[in-house]
């Protein structure tokens, strides 16, 4: 928690970037009220132009730039070009299913949040004032409700018949760039960005939402960046991949969560590295996956 909130790391960028969008761009809660194509435009192109921005400049600045070469790069071997791939280009790929699929997902829960809020059909906060402890402490909620949302989709659609159909789409991705990270099949988007329901039920204010869309959305682009962190000269830095879900990407029966929750390790998941824990989860992805045995 230290090393997540009190330095330059992602969420501390999801904060800033979500007091400007609600102080500057977030469309009036009058006009969200009704169904009109103008606000929700509006809403769709601030997803899109924050994600185009930081996906973007991130793959510039670490891929075609390459400003750091390979330091800190948890896989050095370039992003593919494969049949495997749509266009049969690993990055075409990727920005395709994110733009095309992930982030107009994004946008239609936005879409339905703000619509429902606007109309006074779910529980908001209208000011910090209003309850300013709930505020803050809020924040910290949802950082360990997106954790644990996230751990429990990702095992259901790491099930044979989902894993298969839809969550293989994602994983063709072994080394990861930056817009792998939502690069997702419509139906595993639709489930990711399924965490804003925790809003529909508790007392959000707008801040808290677009926060939690952005550590949803604009995360998954830092987390899978392919990089420990993100080097600005010798002695800037800032967090920026996750070496816990790289290992996921490599060995693909581990690490469904994130660091914030030990859920992997209570359910027999985490891997940290070793090679003893690679025999472990080799073990058990071919428990998992072998044929059923029928009984008489």
């Amino acid at each position: 928690m230290i090393g997540t909130w009190f330095k330059m790391a992602p969420p501390v960028s999801h904060v800033l970037l979500a007091l400007i969008t609600v102080a500057f761009l977030l469309p009036a809660a009058p006009t969200m009220q009704k169904t009109d194509a103008g606000w929700m435009l509006q809403v769709a192109a601030i997803n899109f132009g924050w994600s185009v921005l930081l996906g973007g400049a991130l793959h510039l600045y670490l891929y075609v730039f390459a400003a750091q070469e390979t330091r800190l790069k948890f896989d050095i071997r370039p992003m593919e070009k494969s049949s495997r791939f749509t266009f049969g280009n690993q990055v075409w790929d990727n920005i395709f299913w994110s733009l095309g699929s992930s982030v107009v997902l994004w946008t239609l829960w936005t879409i339905l949040y703000f619509h429902a809020a606007a109309n006074g059909w779910v529980p908001t906060l209208t000011g910090i004032g209003q309850s300013p402890v709930w505020f803050v402490l809020f924040f910290f909620v949802i950082r360990f409700w997106q954790s644990f949302h996230f751990y429990w989709i990702h095992r259901l659609i790491h099930m044979p018949l989902l894993f298969r159909h839809v969550h293989s789409l994602h994983h063709r991705n072994v080394n990861v760039g930056p817009w792998s990270g939502l690069a997702m099949h419509p139906v595993e988007g639709f489930l990711y960005f399924s965490g804003i329901l925790i809003h529909f039920v508790l007392p959000s204010h707008p801040i808290h939402v677009i926060f939690h869309m952005f550590s949803l959305g604009l995360g998954a682009l830092y987390s899978h960046s392919g990089f420990e962190k993100i080097l600005f000269g010798n002695t800037a830095d800032m967090k920026a991949g996750s070496f816990h879900h790289q290992l996921h990407h490599r060995y693909f029966e581990c690490n469904y969560g994130s660091e914030e929750m030990p859920l992997d390790r209570w359910f027999g998941s985490f891997h940290d590295g070793t090679e003893a824990a690679t025999r472990r989860i080799r073990a058990r992805k071919k428990l998992i996956f072998a044929p059923r045995q029928k009984h008489p």
